[in-house]
């Protein structure tokens, strides 16, 4: 549990918060190792930036989960990350649903990374958040490099400053003076940004030669809000990076992509069979464990 009661006040108070130390040192580790995988490694990519083209074209040069290693995957499963979903979203831990996992990676001098000020909520959902709260979404940035104020840190307008703003709006004017007010989610490799999709933020540039950020952006909803999404997880089901995660994951994990748990009227002896047939080396215990004992019928 790395998340304290501070860290979700502010979460709930001001819409966002930074946590230094998230993540373990080994998982880290591993993390940074695998983002190899899918994005060039700085050394790599300054040596010879025209090898690399994609990255002066959009400044949204980001893979979306499934990643190219499971040591970026495993991210969106992370103990402590589940358990801040859930207490951020005011459920338990079966009732948190994974909605989008990107792996971002930004050089300097590639493209403007500049961005206006912006709520998320616009292509997260069709309709608009509540103002009480009530079925929140939890967007995180897991930091895999250090981010100084160099290195393009996300800018949060906390929200005690926009919160007279109408929940409609999600785009607000340069000239108004913003940016003398916005806090940069700096912070060392392993740390976590938290905030919610109705927090103006922005996209920042990096400044100076040999700069770089890579980022894991995992988003997370509650059950019970399904007008909330932005990745549809069929559209990778045939990918061998989900068959993976969907075998090694836990059954409550599974239900982050709506899988049903274990109990579930869904289950039976035939599901419960294909489903091992679909995932090789998939452990369907709990759910055979889960099933009723038939009702008697007479004659």
């Amino acid at each position: 549990m790395k998340i304290s009661k501070a860290h979700l006040e502010q979460y709930h108070k001001e819409g966002y918060v930074v946590i230094p130390g998230f993540l373990d040192d080994a998982t880290l580790a591993a993390a940074q190792a695998a983002v190899c995988a899918d994005h060039p490694t700085p050394e790599a990519y300054f040596a010879d930036p025209g090898r690399w083209p994609v990255y002066g074209t959009t400044q949204f040069s980001l893979l979306k989960f499934p990643f190219g290693h499971w040591d970026t995957n495993r991210l969106a499963f992370y103990p402590d990350m589940i358990d801040a979903a859930a207490r951020a979203l005011d459920v338990d831990a079966w009732g948190v649903r994974f909605t989008k996992g990107e792996l971002w990676a930004k050089y300097s001098g590639a493209i403007d990374y500049d961005q206006q000020f912006h709520r998320d909520f616009g292509n997260h959902t069709l309709v608009v958040p509540r103002a009480d709260h009530r079925y929140k979404e939890l967007t995180t940035f897991v930091f895999l490099s250090d981010v100084e104020p160099e290195d393009g840190p996300t800018a949060v307008l906390p929200r005690h400053l926009t919160d007279h703003i109408p929940l409609g709006i999600n785009r607000i004017r340069e000239e108004a003076g913003w940016r003398e007010q916005e806090q940069l989610a700096t912070g060392p490799a392993g740390s976590l940004l938290m905030y919610s999709y109705d927090v103006f933020h922005r996209g920042t540039n990096l400044v100076g030669e040999g700069r770089s950020r890579f980022m894991v952006l995992l988003d997370y909803r509650r059950e019970d809000a399904p007008w909330i999404a932005r990745q549809g997880w069929p559209e990778v089901g045939n990918h061998p990076r989900m068959a993976e995660a969907i075998t090694r994951i836990s059954p409550s994990d599974r239900c982050l992509f709506d899988i049903p748990p274990p109990g579930h009227e869904y289950w039976n002896e035939q599901t419960i069979g294909d489903m091992a047939r679909r995932y090789a080396g998939i452990d369907m215990d709990p759910y055979r464990a889960a099933l009723e004992e038939p009702a008697f019928s007479p004659g």
